[in-house]
């Protein structure tokens, strides 16, 4: 328990005794002196001019409370007195709150109890199952008037039968009406079906037309294949130690897919020419589908050191004309004669035997490309003089039809002569 702060009063002056005079309810002190932590530290803060009025407050407060509890009871026992006394309030004052607290949760109980009819819960059940079955009411297709039975009502009157939603489809999906949307779905699938009819009918007359072309195309190609064969095999017998390999549907280096190359001749010395035979009506001469390309691809596929494109038609480009030569490649335009064929032939067999003496590095440029010239020009001749020929034999053969006509004319006036003869004749 802590020690109590010592408190004493003494007078002011040891010599002097203090005098106290009581005057009615006016008391006098005069040369009184405390020595009070508690009094010390609670008139330390106030002013001077309110430490007066402080202490007579301190001393009503403090005379009330001894003459309350006696005047013969000293400090001790005043703070025993108030600790008692304050736990006696504390006690009723918990016991007080104890029993409102019981009777609000009493309250409160009775306020959600659904068995007593006064309570809140008990009106709210009642009023929610009075509108629970109101609402329901409102919501029972059974019931006359309620909002559902409204609504089926309005829906049957649209989606039923003969209902204005059942009309409009019917109107809508009547292909007969003109407007509707069936009818003009019709209308369109009509014309698309008569469009790819006829898109149908013209793709098969197209496709019908490239097959023929197709196989035009093909006969016409293994017809020119089969000439140049002719031509290289005579060719090859006139030179003597070749041969010739048609391997245009045989796979070559290059792998199992790979056709290019349609002849190889074969020279005495082991030297491989390919030979492209081609009856197309225009040949590119550059790129990766150009010709030259081509030839690489020939050469490569069947191991051949120059190769020789032979067009039957006039389809190089106009640079190359008739005859050109491109390094170990050489294009030649040959109708079926084998002359420039002979002539491309003989060219690689001359690179071959320049190779392999060793002299490809001593040839004369010059004198090439003259001779180059000189056959170019040649074969420009040749055809000129094909082309004259052409024309000198359209000529006699039509000629030879003038005359053909005219004799039969002739005879025809002879046999109305001789008709006219027997006719004047004595006894006719």
């Amino acid at each position: 328990m802590t020690t109590p702060a010592v408190r004493t009063i003494e007078p002011a002056h040891r010599r002097e005794v203090p005098g106290i005079v009581v005057e009615g309810d006016r008391v006098v002190i005069e040369a009184l002196a405390v020595t009070d932590p508690d009094l010390a530290a609670l008139l330390g803060p106030c002013p001077p001019d309110g430490r007066s009025d402080l202490v007579r407050r301190v001393l009503a407060v403090g005379a009330r409370g001894l003459a309350t509890m006696g005047v013969g009871l000293n400090v001790a026992a005043v703070d025993d007195r108030m600790r008692q006394t304050l736990g006696a309030l504390t006690d009723e004052a918990e016991r007080r709150l104890a029993v409102v607290l019981e009777q609000g949760k009493m309250a409160m109980l009775a306020q959600f109890d659904p068995d007593q009819r006064s309570s809140i819960l008990a009106k709210m059940l009642t009023e929610f199952a009075t509108w629970r079955e109101a609402f329901l009411g409102r919501l029972d297709p059974a019931v006359e008037g309620s909002h559902t039975t409204e609504f089926l009502t309005r829906l049957a009157a649209v989606v039923g039968p003969d209902g204005a939603l059942e009309r409009r489809i019917a109107d809508a999906l009547d292909p007969a009406a003109d407007g509707s949307a069936l009818n003009a779905l019709m209308r369109s699938f009509e014309a698309r079906f008569a469009d790819l009819h006829e898109l149908i009918v013209r793709e098969q007359g197209v496709a019908a037309g490239r097959a023929v072309e197709a196989e035009r195309g093909t006969a016409q190609g293994l017809d020119f294949e089969d000439a140049i064969e002719g031509v290289l095999r005579g060719w090859a017998g006139g030179a003597g130690g070749c041969l010739v390999e048609r391997v245009g549907r045989t796979p070559g280096e290059l792998g199992p897919q790979s056709m290019v190359g349609d002849f190889v001749v074969v020279l005495p010395d082991g030297f491989r020419i390919v030979v492209e035979a081609k009856n197309h009506a225009s040949i590119g001469l550059s790129g990766r589908d150009g010709i030259l390309g081509e030839l690489d691809r020939a050469m490569a596929n069947r191991d051949a050191a120059a190769a020789v494109c032979i067009s039957r038609r006039d389809a190089f480009p106009a640079e190359v004309g008739r005859f050109g030569v491109y390094g170990n490649r050489v294009l030649v335009v040959d109708e079926g004669d084998g002359l420039l064929t002979a002539v491309a032939l003989q060219w690689a067999r001359a690179r071959a035997a320049a190779e392999a003496s060793g002299r490809s590095h001593h040839l004369d440029v010059t004198v090439v490309a003259d001779r180059v010239a000189t056959i170019r020009r040649m074969a420009e001749s040749l055809k000129s003089a094909r082309a004259g020929l052409t024309d000198i034999r359209k000529g006699v053969d039509a000629l030879h039809e003038r005359l053909g006509d005219l004799r039969s004319e002739i005879l025809a006036q002879v046999a109305d002569i001789e008709n006219e003869l027997v006719g004047a004749a004595p006894g006719r």
